[in-house]
């Protein structure tokens, strides 16, 4: 009759400690990223070169993170990353007035414009950080091949909203392109950069992503249902 051993824990730690000298250390800083560098190249410059990096080079732009260890620097491209998606939504809200043919009022159109700026911009940085820690607890239960910090996850998936700058092109193209795009950034980074298993970046990413924007959706569409106001 067969029996089912059980690994003792010091030989999981053992081939765990091996397997991420293999690896490498997840938190070894890099030449520093083009956002990082934003006091010597300006902040705008610094940020579409982040950007753009992140969409043609995402593995050079995540290996060259100077401090992977905070999460400032990641955070504020994150926000303006946010910007770029409210500005989008705005956009699409001038596009449908101008549609209309109606008398612009403030009360009604202007008010609105700038709650749905809000959103986005808040949206993006709460979402992100929801997904980051979901994703985490996921890969956390084996799919990861060397420990690594929460942090550097959020560091990771801050800069790989780079394609945020696309939601600026209208009828709802731009914001679609960017969404797939961030999420296909995620799984490489999480290969990538954070040595997640593949079929765990590419699974754990779907459940992390449908499920925080699926369940921010649908409150959404319950305080439009029940408030008019918030959405045109």
């Amino acid at each position: 009759m067969s029996k089912n051993y059980e690994s003792p824990a010091d030989v999981q730690i053992t081939s765990m400690n091996a397997q991420q000298e293999l690896i490498g250390d997840l938190l070894a800083p890099g030449p520093g990223t083009p956002w990082e560098d934003r006091g010597s190249i300006g902040a705008i410059p610094a940020f579409f070169k982040t950007a753009i990096m992140s969409m043609t080079s995402p593995r050079k732009l995540l290996f060259s993170m100077r401090r992977p260890e905070t999460p400032s620097d990641a955070r504020a491209f994150a926000i303006i990353c946010g910007v770029f998606w409210g500005l989008g939504w705005v956009l699409e809200d001038f596009l449908r007035f101008r549609a209309a043919r109606t008398e612009f009022d403030f009360a009604s159109d202007g008010e609105v414009w700038l709650l749905h700026f809000a959103i986005a911009v808040a949206g993006t940085w709460v979402l992100l950080n929801l997904i980051v820690r979901l994703f985490y607890k996921l890969v956390s239960s084996g799919e990861m091949k060397a420990l690594s910090p929460q942090v550097l996850t959020y560091n990771v998936y801050a800069y790989c909203l780079g394609p945020s700058i696309l939601a600026l092109i209208p009828f709802h193209i731009g914001p679609s392109v960017a969404l797939a795009w961030i999420v296909i950034l995620f799984m490489y980074g999480a290969m990538t950069r954070l040595a997640v298993k593949k079929n765990g970046a590419i699974i754990c990413n779907l459940i992390a992503v449908i499920g925080i924007v699926g369940l921010a959706t649908a409150t959404f569409l319950i305080l439009e249902w029940f408030f008019g106001w918030l959405y045109r």
